[in-house]
């Protein structure tokens, strides 16, 4: 039993980190040696069971011990770094075996420093609570019964009754303006932006703008097609007179994905970029991206709704409200890109699953969809209002929150003094995955809770609360 001071004004979790801290700097608790589990430690202590965890949580974080799997924390050796430094270094054995084994032993090395993440913040992946499996099994075995629609490569367009039920869907949902025939199926978002890159750059298109928001595989698929791609923000005052002055031809931008304040583009925005589009014959590329994910209201609708002059390639993808793993998108093109893609067809064979195709156009078909939509936006505000008072109650006014109007994603602004950098790499040294916006000035994030167990948030939260005290 720890000697612990019930008086003192320093905590009780401080009294047992500072303790164990003192036990391993002191040689008392060496490299390997398993602690009580917190339930173990916490009742012969008589202290709760987050008593225990903030302190193991805080020198997990200064990388005094780990989770050992779904054991007790594991002590660490403290000369860990100059150990594995030693093993990089060239010694006199190393010179002497041959360059297979020195390389064996630079990648154990390099494996240990690699960091663990335990919850990763920085996802924006479904969230597996959020999906009702026995209901796409029903719909898997539906297609299974008709096998010779399986026997063959699959349309190259995409398969009709998928492209059909998704027109009806876009324009009820989102007023996309479409029929099926102007809809291409493709597997996943990146592979319909590598077809689009490929027809626009087939049109002498070479230079385009991407909202600061997007990832770098995106912009890695345009550099890859020859484009000049240069980086802007959606929501600047001054948007529209950077695309003006930079000669932009092609922009990417995702008016209905909220920022880290939840607002959406406003209709003004869209209005003003449909206006350039055409005095500038260009194209504007809306990546629909989590639209389907507001908490409350209608959706805003597409950008592409409001395209009156064919300016407009819209993209979308159910990943965020189907399991990633299931490798669909689809993209809605201008007629004159889209008689491009007829003429030139036999260069972009189908890469979707006739399959995935199939039973998504049954789960469409079934109303399941919808409900799933449903279902997802309910849960997601449910667990975004929950993740938000446990940020404000372990990190208090050290940060301000910003409550997301939809998708996974929670702003957290950290007031501090130190470099963003660093405070990313104190939450990734605690085993802790974040993702910087870079939208915003100042230390801020957008911290996602799709990936993380409901049950789990609230450890998760405490590990990254121990992470940033004191900055």
């Amino acid at each position: 039993m720890l000697a612990l001071d019930r008086e003192s004004a320093e905590p009780l979790y401080e009294q047992i980190y500072r303790y164990i801290k003192e036990a391993i700097e002191g040689g008392h608790f060496v490299a390997g040696t398993r602690l009580p589990s917190v339930r173990a430690l916490a009742a012969e202590n008589g202290v709760s069971k987050i008593t225990v965890e903030q302190a193991y949580v805080q020198l997990a974080a200064e990388g005094y011990i780990r989770a050992h799997n779904r054991s007790p924390y594991e002590v660490l050796d403290l000369p860990y770094y100059e150990e594995v430094t030693s093993t990089l270094l060239p010694t006199e054995k190393s010179k002497r075996v041959g360059a297979e084994e020195d390389n064996h032993v630079s990648a154990q090395a390099m494996e240990r420093m690699k960091p663990v993440v335990y919850y990763n913040f920085a996802t924006g992946a479904m969230d597996p609570e959020g999906f009702d499996y026995t209901r796409w099994k029903r719909y898997i075995g539906y297609v299974l019964r008709e096998p010779e629609r399986l026997m063959g490569y699959g349309d190259s367009q995409g398969e009709s009754v998928l492209r059909e039920n998704l027109a009806t869907y876009l324009q009820g949902a989102r007023g996309v303006q479409s029929t099926a025939d102007r809809i291409i199926i493709g597997s996943g978002t990146q592979s319909s932006v590598a077809v689009t890159a490929s027809l626009l750059r087939r049109r002498g298109l070479r230079r385009i703008a991407v909202d600061s928001s997007l990832y770098n595989v995106i912009i890695g698929v345009f550099e890859d097609c020859g484009f000049s791609v240069i980086s802007v923000s959606q929501d600047s005052e001054d948007l529209v007179q950077r695309l003006v002055d930079e000669r932009i031809e092609v922009f990417y931008c995702t008016p209905s994905h909220g920022d880290s304040q939840g607002r959406v583009m406003s209709v003004a925005r869209r209005k003003e970029l449909l206006r350039w589009a055409s005095l500038s014959k260009a194209y504007i590329i809306e990546d629909d991206y989590d639209s389907e994910l507001r908490y409350y209201g209608r959706p805003m609708a597409s950008l592409q709704g409001l395209d009156k002059e064919e300016r407009v390639i819209y993209i979308g993808t159910p990943s965020k409200v189907l399991p990633p793993s299931i490798r669909l998108s689809y993209m809605v093109l201008p007629q004159d890109l889209m008689d491009d893609f007829i003429k030139g067809k036999e260069r972009y064979r189908q890469s979707a699953g006739v399959m995935e195709q199939l039973v998504w156009a049954r789960y469409i078909e079934a109303g399941e969809w919808s409900k799933q939509i449903r279902r997802l936006r309910k849960h997601y505000a449910e667990k975004s209002r929950y993740m938000a008072k446990l940020l404000m109650t372990y990190l208090g006014d050290s940060i301000i929150v910003t409550a997301p109007e939809g998708g996974v994603y929670i702003g957290v602004t950290v007031h501090t003094v130190l470099p963003k950098s660093l405070v990313t790499q104190r939450a990734l040294a605690a085993g802790l995955a974040v993702k910087e916006d870079r939208t915003v000035d100042g230390v801020s994030y957008l911290l996602s809770f799709s990936a993380i167990p409901t049950q789990q948030l609230e450890k998760a939260v405490m590990r990254l609360a121990a992470a940033w005290k004191g900055i």
